[in-house]
């Protein structure tokens, strides 16, 4: 006796007698092939599958993701390195729309947000602060550097001083990362 799947021509040996295909993947296309046959689509099968199988499917899949976690884990890291470029391009493309269409609220945060900053910064120096060293040390930043708060001026816990003892070069990414948080050491 031959499989019933049209694309495989293998002999059934050793089987029932009522068999009618060679495997199991064989025996779930026929299955198809037969669902189609009686005009229902493939999409209407599954949903009515899942429906009727929900608990079991359900079940089998945490099964799945607990034995499986490192690999899953290893190929959600594959899955983001590769898309990374195409999300960044995407969110980039996104915010630059956004912006566009919202131009005139920008405006007035980016305004309200530099006056506080100057108005915070006013505050925060002292009398006795050198502002020719502060300056100096802002015009000797390092490229790739940016000049740090060590305490920051608009801290949670601790706000510090606009003075030239209080700040220091950062790499760019690290001064971001810091954000305004106090870090001792």
């Amino acid at each position: 006796m031959i499989c019933a799947n049209p694309n495989c021509n293998k002999e059934i040996i050793g089987r029932r007698s009522d068999a009618h295909s060679c495997s199991i993947e064989c025996s779930k296309k026929v299955k198809w092939i037969r669902e189609k046959a009686k005009n229902i689509d493939r999409s209407e099968y599954i949903r009515q599958h899942y429906f009727n199988n929900k608990e079991k499917i359900k079940k089998r899949l945490k099964e799945y993701e607990f034995k499986n976690k490192e690999k899953i884990a290893s190929r959600v890291k594959l899955q983001r390195f590769k898309d990374a470029e195409q999300y960044k391009k995407r969110s980039k493309e996104a915010k630059k729309r956004y912006k566009e269409k919202n131009r005139e609220r920008y405006i007035l945060l980016n305004r309200n947000q530099c006056a506080k900053r100057r108005a915070k910064l006013l505050k925060a120096i002292p009398k006795f602060a050198d502002l020719n060293k502060i300056k100096e040390i802002y015009k000797n930043c390092p490229k790739g550097y940016e000049v740090d708060h060590i305490i920051p001026l608009q801290g949670k816990n601790v706000s510090g001083l606009h003075i030239e003892t209080n700040l220091q070069y950062l790499p760019m990414l690290e001064n971001r990362v810091k954000s305004n948080k106090f870090i001792i050491g």
